[in-house]
């Protein structure tokens, strides 16, 4: 069909721009990309008939503000797990957690953090989750997806991790991090996914009509 074949080229495309394939006067790209092919690949099928994976995780699922939580971590980038690792170690799950630095809520954000990086005149629990989620990957960005660093970053300051090149010697931030990073390995452990087909690169097909018995 005439559509599929401009959606082939168009896939072509793409893959020529990104491997600088295309440039006028031959020499090599300095931004060329090294991607499999395979991961470009554009598929003629409807949207709605292809299958959505499977993603299952009864650990966080049973946890309180799993919904909020899911919400905040996916408008942000950052994997659910992490995020209820943070708020378990952060505040126990107490929406009406305030520390002795003043901060506050499920992801105990500073006034300050909760401004910068909050959805803009929001207040309340579904507020102090994005405002954490979304800090939480400013730092994971900032600190190239270290996710040790950008969780000390998150406990005491992206500013003390640099001046000390790591981890900072603080004995709350010492404990902070191993204590987040062993809740998100308990909580990844227990996601069930299934991947659907056409994520893992194959032409995805309906499945086979059964006979009738």
């Amino acid at each position: 069909m005439r559509i599929e074949r401009i959606a082939r080229n168009l896939g072509s495309l793409v893959v020529l721009f990104l491997s600088g394939g295309l440039q006028a006067d031959g020499a090599e790209s300095p931004y060329r990309v090294q991607v499999p092919l395979e991961a470009y690949r554009v598929t003629t099928q409807p949207a709605w008939r292809l299958p959505a994976p499977v993603a299952h995780n009864p650990a966080t699922d049973r946890r309180p503000y799993a919904d909020a939580i899911a919400r905040a971590a996916d408008a942000a980038g950052i994997e659910t797990e992490l995020l209820h690792a943070v708020v378990k170690v952060e505040s126990a799950y107490d929406a009406d957690a305030l520390s002795s630095k003043g901060a506050r809520g499920l992801a105990q954000v500073l006034p300050a953090t909760a401004a910068r990086f909050g959805p803009r005149g929001a207040t309340g629990t579904h507020a102090n989750l994005h405002a954490g989620a979304r800090f939480l990957r400013s730092l994971l960005d900032r600190f190239d997806g270290d996710m040790a660093l950008a969780l000390a970053a998150y406990n005491a300051g992206p500013g003390a991790v640099e001046r000390h090149g790591g981890i900072p010697p603080y004995p709350e931030t010492q404990a902070y991090v191993p204590r987040v990073l062993a809740e998100y390995d308990t909580l990844r452990a227990a996601r069930k996914t299934r991947p659907a087909p056409w994520q893992l690169g194959e032409q995805w097909h309906p499945p086979a009509a059964q006979p009738d018995s």
